[in-house]
């Protein structure tokens, strides 16, 4: 069992997700192990609290509570150690504990992280940067970045629904050019997926594998509001990679650029804000160093 314990959490969740935290820490307390809080205070100081953790020995697991986003930090963070990776999701949607089933109580979610056993999982990287789930532009690009931060704090998902009504009545979306060297295709909306599900528990890609090497890149047309519409109503059925005007890539290198030629669209990787076009998406396999490894049911 492990003993040493270093939990980094994003403060900003609300009350019923940071009594998840609570929980969840006190039940590995019960367990006799010592748990080390880490309160971030903004970007990167998540990755930089795994990183320390991680190189100074003081902790058997780094448990990243929060967000898809503050996950995505402590991997980076962990990257190439041989400290494991744990999750508490006390975040807005949570996708990667649905895409790996973590256990709902608090006193299964412990023992898991206190005894369960870590595996290397097939991650992604753009621009050199890892990411696990996915990584988007063109639509949900700018809908994460014109998202109000205290209204995401306050209202949860319902900012990302209001977020997104903007970019359907809004201007035309952009032109992207998505290849991976052989094919290309102009779209409006391409998301990188390493993983099935997306905005909770929506199938975006069912044939995408999180704990299989690969990546599956969603071309959707969804330059207008019509077929935008129709590209999130497929979402909703699980049905988007095989709606009229999207278009499939299979291959683990893909290259996203504006078609106009004009850069700074946002790019969102795992739901955060973090880069603009154009960008370079890569697969990384578990027989590829640096690794990360997830403790996961």
């Amino acid at each position: 069992m492990r003993r040493a314990v270093t939990v980094i959490y994003n403060p900003t969740a609300g009350w019923r997700r940071r009594r998840k935290l609570i929980d969840v820490v006190e039940a590995m307390n019960r367990e006799g192990a010592t748990v080390t809080l880490r309160e971030t205070t903004g970007p990167g100081d998540a990755e930089l609290f795994a990183r320390e953790a991680a190189l100074d020995g003081s902790a058997e697991i780094v448990v990243a509570a929060g967000g898809d986003g503050t996950i995505n930090e402590v991997a980076n963070g962990l990257a190439g150690s041989e400290v494991p990776l744990g999750v508490i999701p006390t975040g807005t949607a949570n996708v990667l504990a649905i895409e790996i089933g973590l256990p709902r109580t608090s006193d299964a979610l412990g023992a898991l992280l206190l005894n369960g056993q870590p595996r290397q999982i097939g991650a992604g990287r753009v621009n050199k940067r890892f990411f696990l789930l996915w990584v988007g532009a063109g639509f949900d690009g700018r809908l994460v970045h014109a998202i109000d931060p205290a209204m995401k704090r306050r209202f949860g998902k319902l900012a990302f629904v209001w977020a997104g009504i903007k970019q359907v009545f809004g201007k035309s979306g952009p032109r992207l050019e998505v290849s991976d060297g052989i094919q290309s295709f102009d779209c409006g909306w391409a998301v990188v997926a390493n993983a099935e599900h997306y905005a909770g528990a929506y199938s975006l890609a069912p044939s995408a594998r999180f704990d299989a090497v690969g990546l599956k890149t969603l071309c959707v047309s969804a330059r207008n509001r019509a077929s935008l519409v129709l590209a999130l109503l497929g979402l909703a059925l699980g049905r988007l990679e095989k709606m009229p005007g999207v278009n499939v890539l299979t291959s683990n290198a893909i290259t996203i650029r504006p078609a106009d030629g004009q850069g700074l669209d946002p790019v969102q990787v795992d739901g955060d804000d973090l880069f603009t076009l154009p960008i370079e998406v890569e697969c990384w396999d578990v027989s590829k160093a640096p690794q990360i490894r997830l403790v996961m049911p």
